[in-house]
């Protein structure tokens, strides 16, 4: 099925464009940016993982091809991994910055009960 096998082709090159456009937006430290690639490399992945599900029943990929699925499995985790620790960072720094919101809705100000704690102090 040669057409199946260059659709799944034309995707991989689709995946592996968007992984770079992320990786230039991460590296850019552009918010917009990166939100858009991501977007966009979601469909395009997708779109592979549909059109490669399919192919598989239909055919066997050569090593070469297989390769460069195992690195778009390895880049989408190191993406992954990075778009975690930058959430933890920016997180860190807004807590810095700005006043800590305060505690739960089910707190009273200024008491140190634990959730529900206070209504089983007054039945005693």
């Amino acid at each position: 099925m040669p057409d199946s096998r260059q659709s799944t082709e034309a995707l991989l090159v689709d995946v592996e464009r968007q992984l770079d456009e992320v990786d230039a937006a991460l590296l850019a430290d552009e918010p917009t940016r990166l939100q858009e690639a991501c977007s966009s490399l979601r469909g395009v992945a997708i779109s592979f993982a549909r059109m490669l599900e399919a192919a598989l029943s239909a055919e066997v990929f050569d090593a070469g091809f297989k390769r460069r699925v195992e690195a778009v499995a390895e880049r989408l985790n190191t993406q992954r991994t990075s778009l975690a620790r930058r959430s933890v960072v920016v997180e860190r720094a807004l807590a810095s910055i700005m006043r800590p919101s305060g505690d739960a809705t089910y707190s009273v100000p200024g008491s140190r009960a634990a959730f529900g704690a206070s209504a089983y102090a007054g039945a005693h």
